[in-house]
């Protein structure tokens, strides 16, 4: 079994140059602040030591400090572990190395971020737009803290994800936007060769309601949780 201490020791041995700052708010959960340089590193190293990756959030503190902080969060389930590897930053610099070139499954949870929050992660393979519509204006991210929540931004058309192009020899499959078997609309562009699917493209969050910065601004904690009830139909 790993130890808090363990962990925060061996990643302290193996990336020295990181200058890691430790918090440990309680037993099991490990909050490891690193040179921006070092994340996908560390990232990568914690992966190749058993640990699932859950992940990757962004959290507004440019009125307090000017950065923003991104969180990579992993798990060493076995060992009841929770380490979120972060790095800040800065207002000037919005940016941050990806990522998912080596954990391909923090790619849409990095593309949330810059969407919403507006960081910018150099290197990532897909950084089209995801979770904002397609008449969004540029530079306008919804879950900074000084948006407000009720503010309808004008539409700014030709902002479209652009449609990724099918390997070469491959037929388009189009499914949806609307489809019977789906809750809410979502595009799938599937590629085939024969009866071999070589790859897909998606576009969803077509219902993007805004729920979550209601929830960071104006709702009390029962009204969340009543609000998500509705929406989830639980």
């Amino acid at each position: 079994m790993r130890s808090d201490n363990q962990v925060v020791d061996s990643l302290r041995q193996t990336f020295p140059e990181a200058n890691a700052t430790t918090t440990i708010p309680v037993p099991g959960v490990i909050y490891i602040t690193i040179n921006p340089s070092f994340i996908s590193k560390v990232c990568d190293h914690l992966f190749a030591q058993g640990a699932r990756f859950v992940i990757s959030v962004a959290t507004d503190f440019l009125a307090q400090s000017n950065k923003i902080v991104v969180s990579h969060i992993f798990s060493f389930d076995e060992d009841g572990l929770t380490v979120a590897i972060r790095g800040q930053a800065d207002s000037a610099h919005l940016s941050l190395d990806s990522i998912s070139p080596v954990i391909p499954a923090a790619n849409w949870a990095e593309r949330e971020c810059r969407d919403l929050l507006g960081v910018d992660f150099i290197g990532h393979p897909d950084p089209r737009r995801l979770a904002l519509a397609d008449d969004w204006p540029k530079d306008v991210h919804p879950l900074r803290r000084d948006f407000p929540y009720n503010y309808k931004p004008p539409s700014a058309p030709g902002n479209a994800v652009p449609l990724k192009p099918p390997p070469p020899q491959a037929s388009v499959v189009p499914i949806g936007p609307f489809y019977p078997v789906l809750e809410e609309p979502a595009y799938f562009r599937v590629f085939v060769e024969g009866e071999e699917i070589v790859g897909c493209d998606y576009r969803g969050f077509y219902n993007h309601r805004g729920i979550e910065k209601l929830a960071d601004s104006v709702l009390t904690y029962n009204q969340v949780v009543f609000l998500a009830e509705r929406i989830c139909g639980i």
